[in-house]
């Protein structure tokens, strides 16, 4: 159940249908997207949860509502936001299963730990107002990571088995990504997803082109 502060989230999959057959997805007109219009779903959603979230932390920086309210409207935003960029990366919810639902849970779990060691470092003054701000953000930024963690079950399931990383050219990137995406194609788990052991972390702006056959550590 939602808490009283957050608003209920608009489904997703409401802008978009998924094509099984040509492993496309489409605008509700029928027009087939493109990957960089699928992007702009999960950012318009980064968007969105971050304006909520520091909404939230302004409440509580204010004195509005209480430390446990805060935590309990920004666990239930986060769900809903991880819950709906794995579903968008899957394809939709027709065929996911434990195993998908199951991933969508350990990063959950994940995720609620970090928040309440988030919450233990407010109550001890250990994290001013602006401090908070900055933090939650990253909260918002991490749904990256599951819209990654759906798209990557979907193409194994396709029949893919080759994973490259690869570098946003508008983006600064860590020495990590660097490192991942120098290593050229490796099989699908060869690789962190993006946000994944790198110094970037939630902010990650890499992305993964998926292939199929069997050559490995092709340079690209």
């Amino acid at each position: 159940m939602l808490s009283p502060l957050s608003d209920p989230l608009p489904r997703m999959d409401a802008e978009w249908s998924y094509d099984p057959v040509l492993g496309r997805f489409r605008r509700p007109s029928g027009r087939f997207m493109s990957e960089e219009a699928v992007s702009s779903l999960v950012d318009g959603r980064v968007n969105k949860l971050g304006k909520d979230l520091k909404r939230f932390t302004r409440m509580l920086v204010d004195g509005n509502i209480t430390i446990d309210q805060w935590q309990l409207s920004v666990r239930d935003a986060i769900k809903g936001a991880h819950i709906q960029s794995v579903v968008l990366g899957y394809g939709g919810r027709k065929g996911m299963g434990a195993a998908e639902y199951g991933r969508i849970g350990q990063r959950l779990r994940a995720e609620y730990r970090y928040l309440q060691s988030f919450a233990s470092d407010i109550l001890a003054g250990r994290v001013s107002g602006p401090m908070a701000l900055a933090r939650v953000q990253l909260y918002a930024e991490s749904i990256r990571g599951s819209y990654w963690e759906g798209n990557t079950l979907r193409k194994a399931k396709q029949g893919y088995t080759l994973m490259v990383r690869r570098l946003d050219p508008q983006a600064a990137h860590c020495d990590d990504c660097l490192r991942y995406a120098a290593q050229g194609v490796v099989a699908i788990g060869g690789l962190p997803l993006p946000g994944q052991r790198c110094e970037c972390r939630s902010n990650c702006r890499c992305s993964v082109e998926y292939k199929r056959g069997t050559g490995l550590n092709v340079p690209v």
